[in-house]
């Protein structure tokens, strides 16, 4: 395990640390952070109008439509969100023009929409199918206009006039140049962007959407954690896009009343790694609370309150879980195995699959019946999953609790030694 464990931090860490400090990852990463918000709010209206109820189905029947608007310019447009927030989120760190580049970045996504039949705008890809383009567009757009303004190659106005008048003026060109490159790919090639994107993340999008994919990026995860690195925000880049998209088909299926398409969309991961925390710590700490050692015993009581909102560092940096091989396994392998139990019983329909974005932050329980668009057996399994994390963390912390409390009994007699 200790040779596994060095060569995970001498090989993989630092090829995944660059890939996640990347630039385009970063942009990325923070401008789909920036969309979760208004996913939360179309679910808001998603769950109003498709809550499964028959009483409140035929109370709120005539006013569907109305209320799904809110669902429609929320969560179906979030590839023009994305394109607006990836944009802007890359110009503040390359310390261009933002709301220039956000603005020229949505042009140049509206361009690639545009039919060539008709030349009328098609808005089918404004929502999770068009999500990959738009990215591509919200990364591609900023590089243009870094490559003008780094070499002056903009519009210059006199001193004294306000900078944003003159940032205005500054990103012309360059914009001028990136709206007719789309232009001339899309107006006068014929050049379908869309298909080809989802063509080259197909693979990924597959990968992500079977369970060998997702327990892998878990697996990925939770040993980031044990090295100290936050694996959630390091991977985010890549996967947030996937699992977000994923989540959109999964709304729309249930506000239609259809088939719910996908199990491991975002969210999926409040019924396994993210239940109290990355590697479903919830169940360590309920054992810390109720220690023989009064280090994890105090421990315990100050991690409860973060724990009940999904934030574990106290824990990974406190118990500790980072390089500690004593509870290496049950961190990685307690969110593997309740997502083997999830994934069956989502497929079997014993309990349903994620149609609606909450905060990350949404304890659990609470966080398994809005998820799920108010399914309380969903509450039943989470609640199953916790004494499932406390059962698999209980051998391994109960070996570290006797290590720990001998270790106290043995400075308690050090220190009485000294009184003495």
């Amino acid at each position: 395990m200790n040779k596994i464990t060095s060569f995970f931090q001498d090989k993989i860490v630092p090829m995944l640390i660059m890939i996640g400090e990347n630039r385009y990852m970063q942009a990325t990463r923070n401008g789909m952070t920036m969309v979760i918000p208004f996913v939360i709010i179309g679910s808001v209206f998603t769950v109003i109008s498709s809550f499964p109820s028959e009483a409140w189905t035929s109370i709120i029947e005539p006013y569907v439509d109305m209320i799904n608007v809110g669902n429609t310019l929320t969560f179906g447009m979030i590839a023009l969100i994305a394109v607006v927030c990836i944009s802007y989120s890359m110009a503040l760190m390359e310390k261009i023009d933002p709301i220039g580049t956000a603005v020229t970045a949505l042009i140049g996504f509206l361009i690639l929409q545009v039919s060539t039949s008709d030349y009328s705008l098609m808005t089918d890809n404004f929502g999770a199918s068009g999500l990959f383009t738009a990215i591509l567009v919200a990364l591609l757009c900023p590089e243009i206009i870094i490559f003008f303004v780094h070499r002056n190659i903009t519009i210059k106005m006199p001193p004294g006039v306000p900078s944003y008048v003159s940032d205005s003026f500054t990103v012309i060109i360059p914009a001028l140049v990136f709206i007719v490159l789309l232009w001339v790919i899309r107006v006068l090639f014929n050049f379908d962007v869309n298909g080809v994107m989802e063509q080259l993340l197909s693979p990924l999008v597959f990968g992500l959407s079977t369970l060998p994919g997702i327990m892998f990026l878990t697996f990925i995860t939770t040993l980031l954690w044990t090295c100290g690195i936050n694996g959630d925000n390091v991977l985010a880049g890549v996967t947030y896009p996937v699992l977000l998209a994923l989540l959109a088909e999964n709304s729309a299926a249930f506000a239609a009343g259809e088939s719910i398409p996908h199990i491991t969309a975002y969210g999926f991961f409040y019924f396994n790694m993210w239940l109290g925390g990355t590697g479903a710590t919830v169940g360590l700490v309920m054992l810390m609370v109720r220690s023989r050692s009064k280090t994890y015993r105090a421990l315990g009581k100050i991690c409860v309150p973060p724990t009940v909102f999904n934030i574990n560092e106290p824990v990974v940096f406190g118990f500790p879980i980072m390089l500690n091989p004593m509870v290496l396994l049950p961190y990685i392998f307690t969110p593997l195995i309740l997502q083997v139990g999830t994934y069956f019983l989502m497929k079997l329909e014993l309990i349903g699959k994620v149609v609606v974005g909450i905060p990350w932050t949404t304890p659990p329980l609470l966080s398994g019946y809005l998820s799920t668009g108010g399914d309380w057996r969903a509450v039943i399994w989470q609640a199953l999953c916790i004494v499932i994390s406390v059962c698999v963390y209980y051998p391994f912390f109960k070996a570290s609790e006797k290590s720990k409390v001998q270790e106290e009994k043995l400075l308690e007699e050090q220190e009485s030694g000294q009184v003495k």
